[in-house]
């Protein structure tokens, strides 16, 4: 079936397409009548504008470009609620891309963007591999770079604190009274796994804690990754007292790899995680985290975008917001002769 276009609106509307663009995009005075007549046949042939077309005319398009590793996991979708809560009043619609971790797929979303000339991106980099970027400076297409940054980057950013966040979390294990803790570390090429492994590594250090290399175990992140993981880290020790997990999936697998192996959490591993979720709270047993404002996130990342789509001056080019420590039951407390 043929799409109409915007030629059978002007001609069974008896009336220019210019008219039938202004009617659209009221870039001018139309009469009333004509305009409900140019209306009307909209509906009746069911014709859609183009986006790109009326980009040319307006110079907006109504979409704002979102990139994202992994939308399934429950971070992303609160920060993508975050995003729709200050751009849908606003009458702007996102597009969310997956990139699954996959630096060919980020940079195939991002030419897409460019390419439907969306009025602006928030993306969650995977690495400074982002010179497509440029093309964005090109076209004047404002970008905010949310949750993750990368090495030497210039643009807008809205993170955490993701250092302080695991500092002080690994710092609640050792009140607990452990000192032998290990670390599912993640992605190291990602700028929130190291910065967690910094922060966790900081605090034992500060405490006069011995790390062995053995005890920090990278992985993809993933619920299968955090099981393997633990299972590895485990294995190897069997004088590890506790955890710290730095992603609420790897923090999943983890607790997997416990109950598969026999032990119990926390009575034989104590465990803090890094990412609220919403199975943290009745997980067995409910899970200490590092909690993360995932939507306020969004919420400052799509302030931050309307701004420069206004054309308005940023006060502040990086935006970083503090972490919290919500104590649940995966931690107990041990004593060198044993748990409390």
């Amino acid at each position: 079936m043929k799409r109409a276009t915007i030629n059978d609106v002007a001609k069974r509307a008896s009336v220019s397409k210019t008219t039938v663009s202004h009617v659209i995009n009221n870039t001018r005075f139309v009469e009333e009548e004509t305009k409900q007549r140019v209306l009307r046949v909209i509906s009746e042939i069911g014709y859609y504008p183009s986006l790109v077309a009326r980009s040319l005319t307006t110079n907006r398009t109504g979409i704002i470009g979102v990139v994202v590793s992994d939308a399934t996991n429950t971070f992303f979708g609160d920060l993508l609620r975050g995003v729709e809560d200050v751009l849908q009043p606003k009458n702007y619609s996102i597009v969310v891309c997956n990139t699954d971790e996959i630096l060919e797929r980020e940079n195939h979303y991002i030419d897409l963007l460019l390419g439907q000339r969306v009025d602006g991106i928030i993306a969650a980099a995977t690495s400074q591999k982002w010179d497509v970027l440029n093309q964005a400076d090109v076209q004047h297409t404002p970008v905010i770079f949310v949750d993750r940054s990368y090495e030497g980057m210039e643009g807008p950013y809205v993170g955490v604190n993701n250092r302080s966040g695991a500092y002080m979390g690994t710092n609640h294990l050792i009140e607990c009274g452990h000192n032998k803790i290990g670390i599912l570390a993640g992605f190291q090429r990602l700028s929130t796994m190291w910065e967690r492994l910094a922060g966790f590594r900081e605090a034992l250090h500060d405490h006069k804690i011995d790390l062995p290399d053995e005890w920090v175990v990278e992985s993809p992140l993933g619920i299968e990754h955090g099981h393997d993981a633990a299972l590895k880290i485990l294995t190897l020790s069997n004088h590890l007292t506790a955890l710290f997990v730095c992603n609420n999936l790897l923090a999943l697998g983890a607790l997997l790899a416990i109950r598969e192996l026999g032990l119990h959490c926390p009575e034989d591993i104590s465990l803090v995680g890094f990412d609220d979720h919403p199975w943290s709270e009745v997980s067995s047993p409910p899970l200490t985290v590092v909690k993360q404002p995932s939507r306020r996130l969004g919420q400052v990342a799509a302030e931050m975008i309307l701004s420069l789509i206004n054309g308005d001056h940023l006060l502040e080019k990086r935006a970083i917001l503090d972490c919290t420590l919500v104590i649940r039951e995966s931690c107990c407390v041990y004593h060198s002769e044993g748990r409390a």
